[in-house]
């Protein structure tokens, strides 16, 4: 994924998706193993960084987090599982400062 300088702002290539009802964002931060990622759903919007050894991983990570935050919302409800979406994710620019 790549980094390109635009005035103030660094337009990064990320990957997006919507599971869950969650809009996810997933990117590469400059670190060996770091990942970020915005989970946005209704109003809330959650930024995370973690570390992960694979893009794949990372993927898995975020969807892991989408699916927990929607369990912890509706109990027991019925979910696909993670690897369902792994290979849905879609490429898009995104504005860093």
């Amino acid at each position: 994924m790549a980094t390109t300088a635009v005035g103030e702002f660094k337009l990064t290539l990320a990957l997006a998706l919507e599971a869950y009802g969650i809009e996810l964002r997933l990117w590469k931060e400059p670190g060996e193993r770091e990942w970020g990622a915005t989970l946005r759903d209704d109003n809330n919007i959650v930024d995370c960084h973690f570390e992960e050894d694979t893009l794949t991983l990372a993927k898995l990570h975020v969807l892991g987090e989408a699916r927990n935050r929607v369990m912890s919302r509706s109990g027991s409800a019925e979910l696909p599982g993670c690897d369902t979406f792994l290979a849905s994710w879609k490429p898009v620019k995104m504005a860093k400062p």
